[in-house]
């Protein structure tokens, strides 16, 4: 099976990317086994000239598009990718030597459709090894259908930390665009349609923080659009749950948690309180504040509680603030 890398890159550094694309290149696949496609959002400096330099050990192709932000971005790539498995990764990550071939494996041998693996996050300045480590052979490795693995798991909304069949797009699938918090629905509709999902606790994805990083920034105004796009997704995919046939518990357990993580956020502002109860407005016109009962964790259950009341929400940004 062939390997399509979609790789976003907007104000990098030229080490962050040559690491990325390098890490690429070191995943014990021959050339005409993978391809990697870079889309720049519209960097204040062009990085072709960095993209083109790995042109002579990898089938590479370029990208340059008007800032229209990630989810576009990732959309143009998909529109020409060739690989029969697409892995996404961010030009400020990279994936570890040699993790790609050990995850193809599982995929192929367990005919999967979606192969989740583990990520470890590391400082802006960590290198890369050529050296391949990763053995599968010691790894946790769990089947189940999406149904199972929505239900008894929470789906972490990046698609980065997963390796799927590009035929899982037919009916056509694509990111919302021109906003942020765009991984979300995505990666739900995805799992959904998927009828093996593979999961391991190999580490293939590190993942980098960055002083530049969007989902880092903390000026109000950009607090302020990150909640309106985390609101948004929680709108598109509870709609979206509605609109399913027959068993949803594990769509349900999305949409749940996902406004517990909109919740949590905004107890670790400075403006906690104004900012929590305008999020419990918001959530109980969507009919899911207080939280639905359901137990799906001891955690869950006690934060659904605690988050009801004024005083189990003071409760819960003191130890918001300690973590």
């Amino acid at each position: 099976m062939k390997v399509s890398f979609i790789v976003t890159t907007y104000n990098l550094s030229e080490s962050q990317l040559r690491r990325c694309l390098r890490s690429l290149t070191h995943q014990e696949l021959s050339r005409d086994d993978y391809e990697i496609i870079v889309v720049d959002d519209e960097s204040d400096d062009d990085p072709q000239p960095i993209v083109e330099s790995f042109s002579s050990v990898a089938d590479i192709h370029y990208i340059r598009q008007q800032h229209h932000r990630q989810g576009a971005a990732r959309n143009k790539a998909l529109e020409i990718a060739k690989g029969d498995v697409i892995r996404f990764v961010d030009g400020d990550d990279f994936l570890y030597a040699g993790t790609t071939r050990l995850l193809l494996e599982l995929l192929e041998g367990f005919d999967g459709d979606i192969v989740i693996s583990g990520f470890k996050k590391v400082p802006s300045t960590a290198s890369f090894s050529p050296r391949a480590t990763a053995n599968s052979a010691n790894c946790q490795i769990d089947i189940y259908n999406s149904h199972q693995y929505m239900a008894s798991h929470t789906l972490f909304g990046s698609c980065c930390v997963l390796m799927f069949r590009r035929s899982l797009l037919n009916p056509p699938l694509s990111f919302v665009e021109d906003t942020y918090i765009e991984d979300e629905e995505f990666v739900t509709r995805l799992v959904w349609r998927a009828d093996t999902i593979i999961t391991t606790d190999l580490v293939t994805y590190a993942y980098t923080q960055n002083d530049i990083s969007t989902t880092h920034q903390r000026d109000t105004s950009h607090i302020d659009t990150l909640f309106g796009a985390r609101m948004d997704s929680l709108q598109r995919i509870q709609s979206f749950a509605s609109s399913v046939e027959g068993e949803r518990k594990g769509l349900d357990r999305k949409v749940h948690f996902l406004a517990v993580d909109i919740l949590r956020n905004t107890l670790r502002e400075p403006d906690w309180e104004q900012r929590t109860s305008s999020c419990v407005k918001k959530l109980s016109d969507r009919r899911l504040f207080p939280l639905p009962s359901a137990d799906y964790s001891f955690k869950y259950r006690t934060f659904a509680k605690l988050s009801s009341t004024s005083i189990g929400r003071r409760i819960l940004h003191l130890l918001e603030m300690i973590k």
